[in-house]
């Protein structure tokens, strides 16, 4: 990447070979509704300075004074394709498109202006920028430095790049799918990258920090020779998947932002209206927040711009709508908030149109706010659809509710055009420009002194097509398609004056000392005297359309010339031929401008096939030797020759910029100053030769400040005088209002003197009355104050009386129940004593008959074991027999794998070559394609020569230009077609590689199923080997599980204790804000009711004489003594104020007692009764305790009966078994070791679990029962409980849960032993397969005792 600090040099130096220097002054226009997305923002922290693009041009405007300075861009710029601002306001990224290679690059400007700089400068310019192309978006990182870029470019070059432009190297990239509108960094700086489009909102990460590092030191290059053909570098951006809820829905996405204060997540505006709130962080997958599904309420706009401030965010939408939305009933207190917390306490404050009548139909298309963190100072900045731009307070926008208001917003210059402008002129004695836009349907007047559109007028339903404005600024000709119309030009309005019928009107001008109007209407041109709007003349000699024509200087001689080139110079005083210019028709060139000069001089731009002329005549005689071609692609739409100290000739290119050459260029060459983004339409110069007036097809007007051309010798360059117009009517109109204005000014002030006397003899009055009625109320008040007093006493001796009653009744009741529950507790007791020695016996015996069947199993083992031996050896010559078959089949397999994947490759080959046989007829075709589209366009050539040939021998050639132009079309039409051929037949070739890709993956599923195979006889293989290494395994997993179990289910609880702390915690500080914004809310009515007490008395009160009485009475009611002035009325005010003190704080005093003796009484009140629900709760529980304690004993003794009886049975299917046959033995041996391990398994488990000591006593360490019974006797042991009881308490819950786990244990084995006897006897029946049969019943036994076990 080439680097410079400026590309720029100075325009002096530049132009040095030149008399001519020129430089913008101002510009009307801008960039907003071209797809820009940020078209305009504010360029400094406190919102004082707009920066906006207009034309190839970046603008700096002071939004109080006005002051605007232009940067200067290089003369390569021809077009401002993407512009961005810095988060901290001190840089601002523009990326611009060149004429010559590099055909893109960005350059950065310093927006901190200081005494050292002045003028803003580039920083620094990024060219060569490789694989990104034509910048469509950028935006800024958002770290104080700024030092990261992200950048999209545009079709054909997709492609999305982070660059550190400091460093000069690329950070990350990746391939885009479809163009972007808006990228952007998150202000995390966590490297998450965000684009959206209109088809797509996508999210990456920066690639790792250290595989940047493995690349280089400098990273990855921005750019390198034959870029072209180079592939993506390693450091690719990740991308990140769809939001979770968002990926379901197909969304048109218009715009995005980052919320601020950083939190991870976005605001994303979509076509069809919703607004998403999405949290995007690195380490995490997107979510969904929030769906806003009405953003504009109540009007249901669609959004289409969105911009984040502190706390909030504003949306841009059609019908120049904004709504506000910002967070509320947050603490400010809080560093960090939740995302999900803070996306739900955006609510809507506003929604507003602010923009004027005029402008209601465009949409806001981008938004900027800046704050700068003082009070009311938050400013807003909006670009509009049809190209003008506003700012406005925010607070302005937050005022109102939530009605569907109007807020008008303060627009740059009164406007601009939306569109290309047709026509433009100038004034010789105002300040003035007049332009019209057929976008529009508008005339608008310009002052481009006060800088701003000073007045509009909009045709309804018509199409101007040009415009020409009175030398001296107070008459105005607009042209139209059937007609022609001159407007007066008022000081506030335009004023239809005269209509004159005209088809055909293409170009109006105004002799310089305004006493003449020509119109161009076809091959004719009338004139009209400007006085009585006559027409004076109708000239006829141009046998094609008049395309341009000129005044000279005296207005002796009126030049036209047609389109062939043909030019004629007419006498004013006779209308007849002065000179005659007749053009080679077989040259067949075409002119596009006149400029008429002094002393006959004239030029005129001619398009000749490719090539661009100037030619200059004098007296319509030709002059060779002057004649200039200008470049390939560029041709002139617009010339001006000025004669002044200096000579000049100036031209609007098709390029945008201003053609111009001075007659000191000995070298017969020409400057060009670019403008426009775009051609450049119309140009106009000032009679002095110090102002130049551009027009474009962008929309933009420029002011251009001219040096070198100032008018000294001919003196025709008046001084500006400011020539108005004004009805007589209103001249009066405003003199009367000046005379009835004085006239009440005089009565007012005799007026005010009457009733300043007047008021001063009854404010003395009503002062010493004032005085006596504050006496009459302090005796009243200290009246009162004795009578509460006496009432509070008697209240206060009554509550203590009911509070001593209340105790007593509490202590009789707390003892009552308390002796029930002592005795109820000792009974409970003994009956589980009894039970606990009942339950000793049972496992006793249950232990003994478990050794007893072991003891069997033992025997029987040995018995069977020499047998199992002999069984094996057979078994593995069975084994190694199936070993071999599969070392068979594999090596089978594999020659059939190797066999098919070489035929695959030799069908992978063929298809190969047939598809590059058929990429090379796809290139043949294509080759004739373009052959056959350069004969058409050669053809198109001849076809034009034909079509002007053939319009010089007719009459009517409108109606031939009319069949070329859909002949053209229909070729374009056929190349079209031919271009998407071509693209269905590349799409033929990437579904052949798709199924080559299919081949490939089929055969690596081949693979994979061989994996599988393989896999699958490691099993076999393994599950014909002992299992007694897998049950011990099992076991001890089972073990590690519950301990786990366990474990989780402590922590469970404790998460559920800090839950409902912190559920209270939120409960009291909800109570806390509610007491608080009740407080707000009686301070806000007070201030209310007196602010509406005064405005009633100033409005309903029509007396003056009566304010001091309705004042008085407003102090009263809201005025409190306290804060009454020491000063006034002397030692006896400061004697009242101190008695109203003492009796106010003595009633304060009084009442805050009171209310505090209430306040523990029914505190007091409250707890005892809690006390005695506690205590109910407890007994009912116990009952249902004892209930569920003796179904449990009557349950083990059944279960323990029926052990009892199965446990006999087991002995008569064992001595089957042994009478069996030899494959019998063999399968009842393998079943009785799985049998014997897994009683020895559970009889591990048992014995670990009672254990010696478990049967004697209880464990002393308190348990947890099912239903949480130990939590609430904890809770309600108060001061009713003794040590002693407690340790009981905690006892029994202990034995019961000792008691639980017996019972599973019981269980598991009941469920074993049922697995080996079923197994046993079904083996009876089998002589074959004994061996798997056997295993499988012991894989079915350790399965259920696992299962059993985990349950």
């Amino acid at each position: 990447m080439t680097t410079r600090k400026s590309l720029r040099k100075s325009r002096t130096s530049a132009d040095a070979s030149s008399d001519v220097l020129v430089e913008v002054a101002y510009a009307f226009g801008s960039h907003c509704g071209t797809g820009f997305t940020d078209a305009v923002a504010f360029a400094d922290i406190g919102g004082q300075y707009l920066v906006h693009p207009v034309g190839r041009h970046v603008s700096f405007r002071h939004i109080g004074s006005g002051e605007t300075s232009y940067v200067i861009e290089s003369a390569q710029v021809q077009l401002v394709t993407a512009c961005a601002i810095s988060r901290n306001r001190s840089l601002v990224a523009v990326a611009e498109r060149c004429a010559s290679r590099p055909l893109s690059q960005i350059t950065l400007y310093n927006l901190r202006v200081t005494s050292a700089s002045p003028e803003r400068q580039p920083t620094r310019t990024l060219q060569d920028l490789g694989l990104v192309g034509i910048v469509g978006a950028l935006g800024f990182s958002a770290d104080a430095e700024s030092s990261l870029l992200v950048l999209a470019s545009r079709a054909p070059e997709l492609m999305l790049a982070v660059v550190d432009w400091r460093k000069n190297h690329v950070v990350g990239r990746c391939k885009l799918l479809d163009q972007v509108d808006r990228v952007a960094l998150s202000p995390l700086e966590d490297g998450v990258v965000s684009a959206s489009g209109s088809s797509s909102l996508r999210l990456w990460t920066l690639p790792d920090e250290k595989a940047a590092e493995d690349g280089g030191e400098g990273g990855s290059p921005l750019a390198a020779e034959g870029a072209d053909e180079v592939d993506l570098p390693e450091d690719e951006l990740v991308a990140l998947p769809q939001p979770l809820g968002l990926a379901e829905a197909s969304s048109m996405f218009t715009d995005h932002a980052w919320i601020d204060p950083a939190d991870g997540s976005l605001v994303a505006c979509t076509e069809e209206g919703p607004v998403h709130i999405i949290l995007a962080k690195t380490g995490a997958e997107p979510d969904l927040l929030r769906t806003i599904a009405m953003p504009f309420i109540p009007s249901g706009e669609v959004p289409r711009s969105v911009c984040c401030f502190p706390g909030g965010f504003v949306l841009g939408g059609d019908s120049a709508t904004l709504s506000l939305w910002e967070q509320q009933n947050l603490d400010p207190d809080d560093e960090i908030i939740d995302p999900q917390v803070a996306a739900r306490a955006l609510e809507h404050i506003r929604t507003a149109v602010v923009a004027p009548s005029q402008h209601a139909g465009a949409a806001v298309c981008c938004v900027d706010v800046v704050c700068p963190g003082e009070d009311h100072s938050d400013r807003i900045a909006i670009g509009l659809s049809d190209r003008s731009i506003g700012h406005m307070k925010l607070a302005t926008l937050r005022r109102g509710g939530d009605s569907f208001e109007e807020t008008q917003c303060e627009l740059l210059s009164g406007g601009f055009h939306p569109g290309p402008i047709a026509s433009i002129d100038l004034a010789v004695q105002r300040p003035i420009v007049a332009s019209v836009c057929r976008q529009e349907s508008a005339v608008r007047i310009w002052n481009y002194v006060a800088k701003r559109c000073e007045l509009r007028w909009a045709f309804q339903g018509e199409d101007p097509t040009c415009v020409a404005v009175h030398p001296l600024g107070y008459l105005l000709a607009v042209g139209f398609m059937d007609k022609l119309r001159v407007m007066q030009v008022l000081v506030e309005e335009l004023k239809p004056f005269r209509e004159i019928t005209a088809r055909g009107i293409r170009q109006l001008r105004f002799s310089n000392g305004g006493h003449l109007l020509a119109v161009a209407q076809g091959k004719l041109v009338l004139v009209f005297s400007v006085r009585t709007m006559a027409k004076v003349a109708t000239l006829r000699g141009h046998s094609q359309l008049v395309c341009s024509m000129c005044f000279a200087w005296d207005d002796r001689a009126l030049t036209t010339c047609g389109e062939d080139g043909s030019i004629v110079e007419w006498n004013t005083y006779t209308w007849s031929k002065a000179n005659e210019f007749l053009a080679d028709r077989s040259a067949g060139g075409e002119a596009r401008a006149l400029a008429a000069g002094v002393a006959g001089q004239a030029c005129v731009a001619v398009v000749e096939g490719s090539k661009s002329l100037v030619r200059f005549y004098k007296d319509c005689e030709p002059m060779p030797e002057e004649e200039m071609e200008l470049p390939e692609t560029v041709s002139l739409n617009s010339l001006i020759q000025f004669e002044g100290s200096g000579s000049a000739v100036f031209g609007a290119s098709t390029t945008g910029s201003l053609w111009v050459r001075s007659e000191t260029d000995t070298k017969m060459e020409a400057k060009d100053h670019g403008l426009h983004c775009g051609p450049c339409l119309d140009i106009r110069i000032a009679s002095d030769g110090r102002t130049a007036i551009s027009a474009g097809e962008d929309g933009t007007i420029f002011v251009l400040r001219l040096s070198g051309l100032s008018f000294e010798e001919h003196g025709r360059g008046p001084a500006n005088s400011d020539v108005v117009m004004i009805n007589r009517g209103e001249i009066q109109h405003r003199e009367e209002e000046i005379q009835q204005l004085a006239a009440e000014a005089a009565s007012l002030k005799v007026q005010i003197v009457e009733d300043s006397a007047r008021m001063q003899t009854e404010c003395i009055q009503r002062v010493a009355e004032a005085r006596k009625q504050d006496q009459d109320e302090i005796r009243n008040l200290r009246t009162k104050i004795e009578t509460l007093q006496q009432q509070a006493t008697a209240q206060e001796r009554e509550s203590l009386r009911q509070m001593k009653a209340m105790e007593a009744a509490h202590v009789h009741s707390a003892d009552q129940l308390e002796s029930k529950y002592d005795s109820k507790i000792l009974s409970e007791a003994d009956r589980f004593r009894s039970m606990q020695a009942e339950l000793r016996r049972l496992a006793e015996l249950l232990i003994h008959h478990r050794e007893e069947s072991q003891r069997r199993v033992e025997a029987q083992r040995s018995r069977q074991q020499e047998e199992l031996r002999n069984r094996i050896g057979d078994k593995d010559t069975e084994v190694k027999k199936l070993k071999e078959l599969i070392a068979f089949s594999q090596h089978r397999f594999d020659t059939m794998l190797d066999q098919e994947a070489m035929e695959h490759n030799l069908e992978r080959d063929e298809f190969v070559r047939k598809s590059e046989a058929d990429l090379e007829q796809q290139k043949l075709v294509e080759y004739k394609l373009k052959k056959e589209q350069d004969t058409m366009l050669r053809g198109l050539d001849m076809m034009e020569k034909d079509r002007e040939r053939a319009a010089k021998e007719q009459l009517e050639t409108n109606s031939i230009v009319r069949n070329l132009t859909e002949e053209v079309e229909k070729l374009q039409k056929e190349v079209n077609a031919m271009k998407q051929e071509r693209r269905d037949r590349e799409a033929t070739l990437r579904d052949k590689e798709l199924e080559i890709g299919a081949f490939k993956v089929k055969v690596n599923t081949l693979k994979k199923f061989k994996h599988v195979l393989d896999f699958r006889l490691r099993e076999v293989t393994l599950s014909l080997e002992p299992k007694d290494a897998t049950i011990t395994d099992l076991g001890s997993k089972l073990k590690e599980l519950e301990e786990e179990f366990e474990r989780q289910l402590d922590v469970h609880k404790q998460m559920e204790a800090n839950l409902r702390d912190q559920d209270e915690q939120i409960k009291e500080k909800s109570v806390e804000c509610s007491k608080l914004r009740e407080v707000i809310k009686q301070q806000h009515r007070e201030i209310c009711q007196f602010t509406e007490d005064l405005r009633d008395l100033a409005t309903n009160e029509q007396d003056v004489r009566k304010w001091p009485r309705g004042i008085r009475a407003i102090h009263r009611k809201h005025v409190k003594p306290e804060r009454l002035s020491r000063d006034v009325g002397g030692p006896a005010m400061q004697e009242l104020g101190r008695q109203i003190k003492v009796t106010e704080k003595k009633a304060s005093t009084l009442a805050s007692r009171t209310k505090s003796s209430e306040e523990d009484c029914k505190s007091d009140i409250r707890q005892r009764v809690d006390e005695n629900f506690e205590l109910i709760h407890e007994l009912d529980k116990l009952r249902k305790d004892r209930k569920e304690l003796n179904s449990a004993v009557k349950n083990l003794e059944l279960k323990v009966q029926a052990l009892e009886k199965r446990q006999a049975s087991v002995a008569t299917p064992a001595k089957a078994i042994r009478d069996s046959g030899q494959g019998l033995e063999d399968t009842a041996s393998a079943n009785m070791t799985a049998l014997a391990e897994g009683a020895t398994g559970s009889t591990d488990r048992l014995q670990g679990v009672f254990g010696p000591g478990a049967t004697s006593q209880a464990s002393p360490v308190p348990i947890l029962s099912h239903d949480g019974s130990l939590g609430r006797l904890r809770k309600a042991g108060l001061a009713h409980r003794s040590p002693e009881e407690r340790r009981q308490m905690q006892q029994l819950l202990a034995a019961a849960d000792l008691r639980n786990q017996q019972v599973q244990m019981q269980r598991l084995e009941q469920k074993l032993l049922q697995d080996q006897l079923s197994s046993l006897m079904a083996s009876r029946g089998q002589t074959t397969d004994v061996a798997p049969v056997a295993a499988g019943a012991g894989h079915a036994a350790v399965r259920m005792a696992a299962a059993t076990a985990a349950t």
